[in-house]
């Protein structure tokens, strides 16, 4: 079948028209609240007016009874001092059923969890040198291995007392999650809340990677095929659906992928990424373009918030705890 895209050029040409204002100034004063900033910056332009208008949609999914939210964190978020706000916007049903994440996420938690903490450096320090004291670096963070060596041996401690099955990534992560004494873990939080937390990268992981060697000779197995299962059984659902993505890669790609299986689309979404759409990657792509692949619903609210995550995020969380207030 030949498609003629003479009539979709000549549409797209007056599609999206939006009603013209003017660019009010933004105000500050003194006492204003997180939400009125962001509120404040909404009338304004560039990324300014993309996270205000990422707050408008999030308190509109948050208001929405019917609305899954959706929340997937892709790259170092927690080594960039992350932890804390992910684990508030879990705590306050910002994130309403389902967390996704790269398996560094989920290492970088653990490792927190187990006493060691990440810790500001220097960007421009010697590499070499570090790598002599057995310093990791990520930018401006530094991660001794020390904690990679704590998370082999905790995880070590830890898998015999986990069921001895097969399991899916979810509810391997359950099971690891009531193991954790510390109260600030994201994975502690998501088993005490009954969040289940969707890892399609696992075996890109440390964690993943110990429990690889652990099964080796135990009947405890992951099976990275299962989540598809889990993950459907909980979308499959005619309901409405938010997303929330930070960073893009695999767990954007999982959730999108997986909502156009099940017929259903994205009604609510925002999307806070540096990456370039330019280049045909998922991470840069965006929101609009989802609505070719009916991933995202052709009259989805979506916001495109070019940023920095360690910047949008916390903002944007503190902004809608400030709205409950």
């Amino acid at each position: 079948m030949r498609i003629d895209f003479t009539g979709l050029i000549k549409m797209e040409e007056q599609e999206e028209k939006t009603a013209e204002q003017p660019t009010n100034e933004t105000r500050v004063w003194k006492g204003m609240s997180v939400a009125d900033i962001i509120q404040e910056f909404a009338k304004a332009g560039y990324s300014a007016r993309g996270l205000g208008e990422a707050l408008q949609v999030y308190r509109k999914m948050q208001a929405d009874g019917e609305c899954v939210k959706i929340l997937s964190i892709a790259g170092a978020l927690i080594a960039g001092g992350m932890r804390n706000v992910i684990y508030e916007a879990v705590k306050s049903k910002l994130v309403d059923v389902l967390v996704v994440s790269t398996g560094s996420i989920l290492d970088h938690d653990l490792i927190e969890a187990f006493g060691v903490k990440h810790v500001q450096g220097n960007p421009f320090a010697n590499d070499v040198e570090l790598g002599k004291k057995r310093v990791n670096r990520l930018y401006d963070v530094y991660l001794p291995n020390e904690g990679y060596l704590r998370l082999e041996k905790r995880l070590a401690e830890i898998f015999p007392k986990m069921p001895q099955e097969e399991l899916s990534p979810t509810k391997f992560l359950y099971e690891l999650g009531k193991h954790i004494e510390d109260e600030q873990s994201i994975l502690r939080l998501c088993a005490e809340m009954n969040v289940p937390i969707f890892d399609p990268s696992i075996t890109d992981s440390i964690t993943g990677f110990h429990a690889w060697m652990y099964s080796q000779d135990h009947k405890m197995k992951i099976n990275p095929q299962l989540d598809i299962r889990d993950f459907l059984e909980l979308v499959w659902k005619k309901k409405k659906y938010g997303f929330i993505i930070l960073g893009g890669g695999v767990p954007k790609h999982f959730v999108a992928g997986m909502m156009q299986v099940t017929g259903n689309s994205i009604n609510y979404a925002i999307q806070i990424s540096m990456s370039r759409p330019e280049f045909g990657g998922v991470s840069g792509a965006p929101l609009r373009e989802a609505k070719s692949w009916r991933k995202v619903a052709a009259d989805a609210q979506i916001a495109d918030v070019t940023c920095d995550a360690t910047i949008a995020f916390p903002l944007l969380v503190a902004a809608m705890l400030d709205s409950e207030r």
